[in-house]
C-alpha cells in the first residue's frame, strides 16, 4: 500500500514539472514614409506691367503702395509650403530688360524695384541684426535688410529669402509663409541695402527709348541644408 502511494505522488510530480504555458507571436511591419513636400504658389500678380501715360509717372514712377487705386495690379502674392527648411533665389533671366520693339533698347534693372509684405506666422529676422539673433524668427532675406527696405530688381541668382538658422527653421504651410511682393519702377529709392535707380527714368542718360522693355523674372524654390 505504501508503495502505490509513492508512485502515485511521482507521476503527480512529473505531471507537474513537464507542463507549459501555451503562447503564440505575430509580427506587424510599421513604415513611416517622409515625402519631401516642397512648393511654391503665385496666387496673384504672375504678370506685372508698368504704363508709363503721364510726366508724373515720368518724374515720380509707379509704385504698389501709393494707395490709390488700381495699386493692386503691381502687387504678387505667394505662399511657401514645405516640410523642410527652404530658400527662395530669385532674379532676372538678363542683365538688363530688353525692348520689345527693338531688342537693341536697354533699360536697367535697377528701375524696378519691390518690397516684401510677410503674410504669414513666420516671422522676419530683425532689420540690420545678423542670422539667429531674434529668438523665434524663422526668415531671413539679405537683399530687403529683413522685408524692412525696397530693394532693386538684380539678376539671377540672388537668395531672397532663407531660413534664419534656428531649430525651428521655416518649415511650414500656407498658413506659415505667404508673401506679397509690392512692385515699383522708377521711384527712385535709394536708402536701402539694394538701392534702386537714383535717376528719375525722364533724367536718364541716355533717354530711354519709347518701347515696351521687357525681362522674365525666376523664382527658384529648394531645400536649404
Amino acid at each position: 500500500m505504501r508503495k502505490i502511494s509513492f508512485v502515485a505522488v511521482m507521476l503527480f510530480c512529473g505531471l507537474t514539472t513537464f507542463a507549459q504555458a501555451v503562447k503564440d507571436r505575430n509580427v506587424i511591419p510599421v513604415a513611416v514614409s517622409l515625402n519631401q513636400v516642397l512648393r511654391m504658389t503665385v496666387t496673384n500678380g504672375g504678370n506685372i506691367e508698368f504704363v508709363f501715360n503721364t510726366i508724373d509717372d515720368y518724374k515720380n514712377g509707379i509704385s504698389a503702395e501709393r494707395g490709390v487705386p488700381g495699386d493692386g495690379m503691381y502687387k504678387t502674392d505667394f505662399t511657401v509650403s514645405s516640410s523642410t527648411r527652404w530658400n527662395l533665389t530669385y532674379g532676372a533671366e538678363q542683365a538688363t530688360f530688353l525692348g520689345t520693339d527693338d531688342p537693341s533698347r536697354l533699360l536697367a534693372l535697377d528701375n524696378v524695384g519691390f518690397t516684401i509684405t510677410n503674410n504669414g506666422i513666420h516671422t522676419f529676422e530683425a532689420p540690420g541684426s545678423l542670422k539667429n539673433t531674434t529668438v523665434g524668427a524663422s526668415l531671413f532675406s539679405a537683399p530687403t535688410n529683413n522685408a524692412s527696405e525696397v530693394a532693386a530688381l538684380q539678376a539671377y541668382p540672388v537668395v531672397l529669402i532663407e531660413d534664419n538658422d534656428d531649430d525651428a527653421a521655416n518649415a511650414g504651410d500656407i498658413a506659415d509663409n505667404s508673401f506679397t511682393l509690392n512692385w515699383r519702377c522708377g521711384t527712385v529709392e535709394v536708402a536701402a541695402t539694394t538701392p534702386m535707380n537714383a535717376v528719375a527714368i525722364i533724367d536718364q542718360t541716355p533717354s530711354p527709348a519709347p518701347d515696351r522693355y521687357v525681362v522674365n523674372v525666376l523664382f527658384d524654390l529648394s531645400i536649404d541644408n
